[in-house]
């Protein structure tokens, strides 16, 4: 993964799991088929991440200067 704030996937689940906007904060994206977790994936997790939306949240929360 290219994103630094990815912490793990669940295939079962449709689910991926990122670091928070906060200390103790965890942010977790459900998607309603695996498609759509691949393909977000796909675009952000190991493309463009600094496009994704949850990136962008974390980063401007916690690391914005």
């Amino acid at each position: 993964m290219r994103c630094p704030f990815y912490m793990f996937s669940d295939r079962t689940a449709c689910k991926i799991c990122c670091e928070g906007y906060d200390t103790g904060v965890d942010m977790i994206s459900r998607f309603r088929s695996l498609t759509l977790k691949d393909r977000h994936m796909g675009r952000y997790c190991v493309g463009r991440y600094e496009d994704c939306p949850v990136y962008r949240c974390v980063y401007s929360s916690k690391y914005a200067e």
